[in-house]
């Protein structure tokens, strides 16, 4: 057997949130290496008894990806576990090219990353309508040289954007700082969101720029946490204001056209260049096969056989089609 390394975002600290394809992985695995400081060790319980699990707190990227390399060539499943998703400050390019060097398989399995989480937690929404479209994911450092910094992205809070800050926490006088270099006000709203579905271990620290540091000083929060910047933090405050356009009954779209249009033969034409339209074009075809004579009901069939057979259809609607058609 032919070994493989699968990198595996563990998500942001709670063990169901990791998908069902990582989760499978985890039980397969015969290797696997895991981010020990920053991983919740419960995403362990679903590793096979023999399994051999290796922290990696204390290891180079050399070691680490020497054992990677070493047990898939010998036709081992690895798998590199690591924090939130891998794709952000995940150090995995490094990883990756040596895998590559040493023509080793690999996959990429994504999870979900701190400042998702954070939104769920905060019970926000990172891109609120009319008030932030943008979201600014970025970092702060006291010593790893970076290209930008957060005084450079900091003017965009004031042009609808939102901030994200990740290991800002250890320097959050600098942070504050750097937010008012960069324009930002006093009173923008902050939350910091530390161990984020970490349930028995969470918090959360609502504050404004001008206080926000000594909030978090109070709470002796130094690492595990993200920042997060601009008006969306507050969104009580644009209750009623905003609505998204996507389910604004005065907005129509691909999906939701007025009453007066001929909607089969829309839906028809829609799905006649992307299939993407097939449940509102097969929801049409089964309103006229109700309607129509049984002359014109075979044609009607024929369509709704080839919708099935083509097209993305939910089990539902799919159960109801073939029912429709199979009474008559």
């Amino acid at each position: 057997m032919k070994g493989k390394v699968v990198f595996v975002g563990s998500g942001p600290g709670d063990p169901e949130l990791i998908t069902v394809k990582a989760k499978n992985y985890l039980e397969e695995a015969d290797v696997i290496l895991y981010a020990g400081s920053l991983v919740n060790p419960e995403m362990l319980k679903w590793a096979r008894r023999d399994v051999e699990i290796v922290n990696t707190a204390d290891l180079t990227t050399e070691q680490l990806t020497e054992i990677m390399i070493k047990r898939a060539k010998e036709g081992k499943l690895v798998v590199r576990l690591k924090s939130g998703d891998f794709s952000i400050y995940g150090a995995l390019m490094e990883e990756l090219w040596a895998l590559q060097d040493a023509g080793v398989d690999y996959e990429l399995v994504p999870g979900i990353t701190a400042a998702i989480a954070a939104a769920s937690v905060l019970g926000i929404e990172l891109t609120l309508p009319r008030v932030s479209q943008t979201v600014i994911i970025t970092r702060a450092s006291a010593s790893v040289p970076m290209e930008g910094s957060i005084k450079d992205f900091a003017p965009l809070l004031n042009k609808g954007a939102s901030m994200v800050i990740y290991t800002g926490i250890a320097v959050i006088d600098k942070v504050v700082e750097e937010l008012k270099e960069g324009g930002v006000s006093d009173d923008t709203p902050v939350a910091v969101v530390y161990k984020a579905t970490w349930w028995n271990e969470q918090k959360i620290i609502f504050g404004e720029v001008k206080d926000i540091a000594e909030k978090v000083k109070k709470e002796k929060i130094t690492r595990d946490a993200v920042i997060v910047v601009g008006k969306i933090v507050r969104p009580e405050k644009f209750k009623g204001l905003v609505r998204s356009a996507a389910y604004d009954p005065s907005h129509y779209s691909g999906f939701r056209v007025t009453d007066n249009v001929d909607k089969l033969k829309y839906f028809e034409l829609r799905y006649s260049v992307d299939k993407i339209f097939g449940e509102e074009y097969l929801k049409e075809l089964m309103k006229a096969y109700k309607n129509v004579s049984q002359e014109e009901k075979k044609a009607i069939e024929e369509k709704i056989k080839k919708v099935l057979e083509e097209a993305k259809i939910n089990p539902k609607l799919r159960e109801e089609a073939m029912k429709l058609i199979s009474s008559h």
